[in-house]
């Protein structure tokens, strides 16, 4: 009932139309009952009896009418369902995803997504098969059954007894039935989502793939979940073929029974059962033997449905973790670009990642952290765009706690480039442009050329080329330069650089550098990097380990200090003690 009460919600909008479609589904069963009756009629006062040919043409014209306007109402309530289910499927499936755009990171982290695309998919097309078919046919068989029935009882309530004598078996075998297949259909889902994460995974790591030369071995493994999904399949098949055999004898005993019962009691004379009653009781006994046989398959179908059905609530009643406040810092507020974390710890389940961490960038300046890897330097870019939320501690920007802005206001200020550069199936131009869809053409090519992705109109249709997904074709020193003129684009109060040059010669990094100390608008740069070259001219760099603050200074104070970051500084630079001794005495800068 929670799945019914559920679909009923979702159907907003279309639910007239629905509601009228079942309203004809209630009566185009009882059509059915019309034209046996007027069989009878036509057998017992037409053929034999008084033989009255005047009723031949009026009966006959009577029932193609009928059979025209079952056909003409059942045609109407196919189109009517048909637009109410793809209203629904359509409402469904924005939805979903208006929600998963509001989901945090701790979603995505959880939810692979292959499971996601299934539930986008299959889910809400079992939905829609739900609504469009097994609906109407468990309505329209449970009133056909009922009809026909009662109209055997009114006919002869000895044939009618004997006819449906076996229904009581039926129903319970297929309860028995209902109750075993029930978790069989939501592993059957599962296995479904599994199998699509792995081929989703596939194909966008095939580079990997092939760079291994591990098609065999991604061909077993799709094989495996693919015989796993088959397996569950054929199980679901077995345990119905197991129950079919009883379900369809029992609905064809009936026939027999038809032929049995009615053979006698026609031989008792036309007072017990007259030709034209037994030729309605046979051409009814389809009406009760149907439905019966199709609760198998009905149920089946019923099952997925609930599988899916709870899937989809479960992703719809999450709630994300990072939530925009009541009554947030208004939006319309410009940014000055502050940068505060107050002693802030941050723990992935029992995982802790960041202790106790602290530090301060005034508007303007440029903040540069290092560290190995794990040590929690991409989450702190995290935590200032409110990726996610601290545990402990608070991250400030311009003194006001992120958990108090409004969080789509916040990341508007915020420009970030992430270590794993995504970029769009669009143009250059449409990437650059992402998060300014009005940012003129020249403004597009000035903040490329900040990017030093000169290259970009050296490309066979310039800023109009297609870059393709996620933008195969391109070297990853492209890509970089690319989604920094992104993040510059939208001219923010705070920059964020994830490895930003990582992939870029050291000539094509200064020119970088160069540029963003030039920038025509006020910005504060938050620098991750492992590269000495990089972050050498940031007025605070901060070195952590195992997510603590090992140092922190300016690159002349760290390497004065001779820890850890002057340890860094020596290996990628080959410069030996000796040598910064001589250096020192020289005053050559280092």
């Amino acid at each position: 009932m929670q799945s019914i009460r559920w679909l009923w919600e979702n159907l907003k909008g279309y639910r007239k139309r629905y509601l009228l479609c079942l309203s004809l589904s209630v009566i185009t069963p009882f059509f059915m009952l019309v034209n046996p009756t007027l069989q009878r009629q036509l057998v017992d006062h037409v053929m034999t009896g008084e033989k009255n040919i005047d009723l031949l043409v009026p009966t006959i014209l009577i029932m193609l009418g009928v059979t025209f306007l079952r056909s003409l109402l059942g045609y109407f309530s196919v189109m009517l369902v048909e637009s109410a289910s793809l209203g629904l499927m359509y409402n469904m499936r924005n939805k979903v995803y208006n929600h998963l755009q509001e989901m945090d990171m701790h979603f995505y982290d959880d939810n692979p997504a292959g499971d996601i695309m299934t539930i986008m998919t299959s889910d809400i097309d079992m939905v829609r098969h739900t609504l469009v078919f097994v609906f109407r046919q468990i309505i329209s068989g449970i009133l056909l059954f009922l009809g026909a029935s009662v109209y055997y009882f009114i006919l002869n309530w000895k044939f009618a007894l004997c006819m449906i004598a076996l229904t009581p078996f039926i129903f319970i075998t297929t309860f028995i039935y209902r109750k075993r297949v029930k978790n069989i259909y939501k592993e059957l889902r599962q296995r479904l989502s599994k199998l699509n994460t792995d081929a989703q995974e596939n194909i966008e790591g095939n580079r990997v793939v092939k760079a291994f030369a591990r098609e065999a071995h991604e061909i077993d493994k799709f094989n495996s979940k693919s015989d796993a999904f088959r397996v569950q399949n054929m199980d679901a098949q077995y345990l119905w073929l197991k129950f079919f055999p009883y379900i369809e004898g029992l609905s064809q005993g009936m026939t027999v029974i038809t032929l049995l019962v009615g053979g006698i009691l026609m031989m008792q004379g036309p007072e017990v059962l007259s030709m034209g009653e037994f030729i309605a009781f046979n051409s009814l006994s389809w009406a009760v033997t149907e439905p019966l046989r199709q609760l198998g398959s009905l149920f089946n179908d019923l099952q997925r449905f609930f599988a899916s059905s709870t899937k989809l609530m479960s992703v719809l009643e999450t709630r994300a973790d990072v939530q925009n406040p009541e009554s947030p810092r208004k939006a319309e507020l410009t940014m000055r670009g502050e940068i505060e974390l107050k002693n802030v710890s941050f723990a992935f389940g029992q995982s802790l990642v960041l202790e106790d961490v602290s530090l301060h960038v005034n508007p303007g300046e440029t903040c540069a952290i290092m560290g190995e890897t794990g040590s929690g330097k991409t989450l702190i870019a995290n935590l200032i765009s409110r990726f996610y939320d601290v545990n402990e501690g608070a991250v400030l920007i311009d003194g006001v706690d992120v958990r108090e802005w409004d969080t789509a206001a916040l990341r508007h200020g915020i420009g970030m480039t992430t270590q794993e550069v995504f970029l769009f199936s669009d143009t250059v131009d449409s990437n650059i442009a992402y998060g300014n869809l009005d940012l003129p053409e020249e403004d597009v090519r000035r903040f490329a050329d900040d990017a030093a992705a000169q290259f970009v109109s050296d490309m066979s249709d310039g800023f109009q080329t297609i870059v393709g997904e996620r933008g195969v074709g391109l070297s990853g020193g492209q890509k970089q330069r690319i989604a920094l003129a992104r993040a510059l684009a939208i001219r923010p109060s705070i920059l964020i650089l994830d490895d930003t040059t990582s992939a870029v010669d050291m000539e094509t990094e200064k020119y970088i550098q160069g540029r963003l100390d030039n920038l025509d608008f006020t910005c504060t740069k938050i620098i991750i990097a492992q590269r000495i070259s990089s972050v050498r001219n940031a007025d605070c760099i901060i070195l952590l380990e195992k997510g603590r603050v090992l140092e922190r200074g300016t690159h002349e104070e760290l390497l004065a200090m001779r820890g850890r970051y002057y340890e860094l500084w020596r290996i990628q630079t080959g410069v030996a003690d000796d040598d910064l001794s001589i250096m020192n005495e020289l005053g050559v800068a280092y």
